[in-house]
């Protein structure tokens, strides 16, 4: 039942269109891209966007295919086995995430469901411009960015679309705005906790948004790139656009990716460090995080963190995925 549930939600007509433009990149016959992705589909978990965003259109080595962490099969699993119903509950909310995290925000925030009229009213007397979320979505959707005037008159309306979370809008570091200024660009950044209690940074992600959107994510368009350790950019930003296209500078302001230092960097890693403490029972969690005018804060906590993001192609200094450095962080074995 679970194949077929997946098949369903395969997006046929885009994967098509990605075997001919695939095919035509790595210069295989676009059947034989097709049929190659359905085998990976159905014995490694692989989907359409692990596949293109792997590169295994160019590379067909089955040893190097097993070294890459896939999105239906492994990251479900490591979600599955790593993060406790209870944690769950409390990531995929996003009101009730802001209430258990509360100290590592650096913003206000007000849940509907909870509020009475005049906690809403006086925290949309305080604001100009408010960010509203619905309480259950993800990869940005939803999201408005409204001023504190339409969240009064659309007050029914967001209540009916369940779009219950209000959150201030952030001032990020101005170093952080140099990439693009009209977005906050965040850090994906992944912790694992092993048998043994340990808590890992097994990497990070920088999310860059384009000058027509407050939003970074990849729907919206945006761009990311896997960060050095030291927190610095040393690959060219990606987006999966177009079937993937990768990028040197933005292109919307010119900023020149690579070489860029993203400020604050070891703080990022030690409020990674601190988030994971606040409840052990969610071991594999990818947190986004922005870095403010008052330092870093965490937005939102993800229960199963793309797996495409840290190993994209063009961001591996070799050729091998993440699969070992998985296993190992989370001190399980993920199946074959």
């Amino acid at each position: 039942m679970k194949s077929i549930s997946r098949i369903l939600k395969i997006k046929w007509a885009s994967v098509i269109k990605m075997s001919f433009e695939l095919g035509k990149r790595s210069g295989r016959n676009p059947l034989s891209v097709f049929l190659d992705f359905i085998k990976c589909y159905k014995t490694r978990g692989t989907s359409w966007f692990d596949y293109m965003l792997f590169g295994f259109h160019f590379n067909t080595d089955p040893v190097i295919r097993d070294s890459f962490a896939s999105e239906y099969k492994d990251n479900v699993y490591m979600n599955s086995k790593c993060n406790s119903p209870e944690s769950l509950e409390i990531l995929m909310d996003k009101g009730l995430f802001n209430e258990v995290y509360k100290d590592f925000l650096g913003r206000e925030v007000l849940d509907l469901r909870k509020a009475s009229k005049e906690e809403f009213l006086d925290f949309i007397n305080r604001h100009n411009e408010i960010i509203v979320k619905p309480a259950f979505e993800s990869g940005g959707s939803g999201i408005e960015k409204l001023t504190s005037q339409e969240v009064k008159e659309q007050y029914n309306r967001l209540v009916e679309e369940g779009k219950f979370v209000l959150e201030e809008v952030l001032v990020q570091d101005p170093k952080m705005g140099l990439i693009n200024d009209s977005s906050v660009n965040t850090i994906r950044t992944c912790t694992c906790i092993n048998d043994q209690g340990d808590i890992k940074v097994l990497y990070m992600v920088l999310r860059v948004g384009r000058q027509d959107t407050f939003l970074d994510n990849m729907s919206a368009g945006g761009f990311y790139t896997k960060l050095s350790w030291e927190g610095k950019i040393t690959h060219p930003c990606y987006t999966s656009r177009d079937f993937g296209r990768a990028y040197t500078h933005h292109p919307d302001t010119g900023m020149e990716f690579v070489g860029f230092q993203v400020p604050q960097i070891e703080e990022v890693k030690d409020l990674a460090i601190s988030l994971a403490k606040v409840n052990p029972e969610a071991r594999y969690v990818g947190w986004d995080i922005a870095i403010t005018t008052k330092g870093p804060v965490v937005i939102e906590g993800n229960e199963r963190p793309s797996v495409d993001l840290p190993q994209t192609y063009i961001h591996l200094d070799g050729k091998e995925g993440m699969r070992d450095e998985y296993e190992e962080a989370l001190s399980i074995k993920l199946p074959r």
